[in-house]
């Protein structure tokens, strides 16, 4: 990664969009912390950025926006990935020149029926890490937002089926519905500020899979993730959100709404 230089700003985003990262990784998982990651930080600066895997990959992060970054077959241990405000909208109409970019249909409505409404919808650019921090693969989706009252619902749209093993399945709760097999998963999340340590008990539940810790943000905030993921039509999609106070059931209602 020689020749890349970070400035202190740079250093700081990426260290604050940094997600929790564990070995062996689980890939949705770790999708699904940096799109996280990406939309607490996306006013932060111009070209936004995120990472899921530890500070070490704050040079990466750059690296890759510059396209310094080289190619290399191996484990995928990470992702980092970049949107840009050329292709920021809060048109509703202009997701369809998205669709035509990113190769995908995302059937996204302009409101769903439980009053959630269209607020803004980007690509996000993302590459996959070996353990040597270089790109494995790459791919494109789109994020769309939605939003009701204080709260944010994310769906998210890229070609190409999930795909994983029996274990990592099991972690999710599987419902079946109109012939598509849905998965929903529920974490807790603790940001911290920069040298702020979490407690024995955080640290225990970190270890156990029932905490995920993230440092970085100006305040101590604990967060409830809700999301599930679905495999239709030669694409996945995800349908997520923190503190949205939603179960399965409420998701797959939303979910219905996108493929009906």
């Amino acid at each position: 990664m020689s020749g890349c230089n970070l400035n202190e700003k740079q250093i700081k985003t990426a260290i604050h969009a940094d997600a929790y990262s564990y070995d062996p990784p689980n890939d949705l998982k770790q999708q699904i912390d940096a799109r996280l990651a990406w939309q607490k930080n996306k006013e932060v600066i111009p070209m936004k950025k995120f990472s899921t895997k530890k500070i070490a990959a704050a040079a990466a992060l750059a690296c890759a926006l510059t396209g310094t970054v080289c190619m290399a077959a191996g484990k995928i241990s990470g992702y980092v990935g970049y949107s840009t405000p050329a292709t920021e909208t809060t048109n509703f109409s202009d997701i369809a020149k998205l669709e035509q970019t990113a190769d995908v249909f995302t059937g996204a409505p302009k409101a769903f029926d439980n009053g959630f409404v269209f607020a803004n919808a980007n690509i996000i650019h993302t590459d996959a890490l070996d353990e040597a921090d270089n790109v494995n693969s790459s791919f494109m989706e789109i994020n769309i937002q939605y939003q009701k009252d204080t709260e944010n619902i994310d769906y998210a749209v890229k070609k190409g089926m999930e795909i994983m093993t029996k274990e990592e399945l099991a972690k999710y709760q599987a419902v079946e519905s109109d012939d598509i097999t849905y998965y929903y998963s529920r974490s807790n999340y603790l940001f911290l500020p920069e040298g702020c340590e979490p407690t024995e008990e955080e640290l225990a539940a970190e270890k156990a899979g029932e905490l995920f810790i993230s440092f970085g943000s100006s305040e101590r905030e604990e967060k409830v993730f809700d999301g599930i993921f679905w495999n239709a039509n030669g694409q996945s999609h995800h349908l997520f959100g923190m503190n949205i106070d939603m179960d399965a059931d409420d998701l797959i209602a939303m979910a219905r709404q996108l493929i009906s």
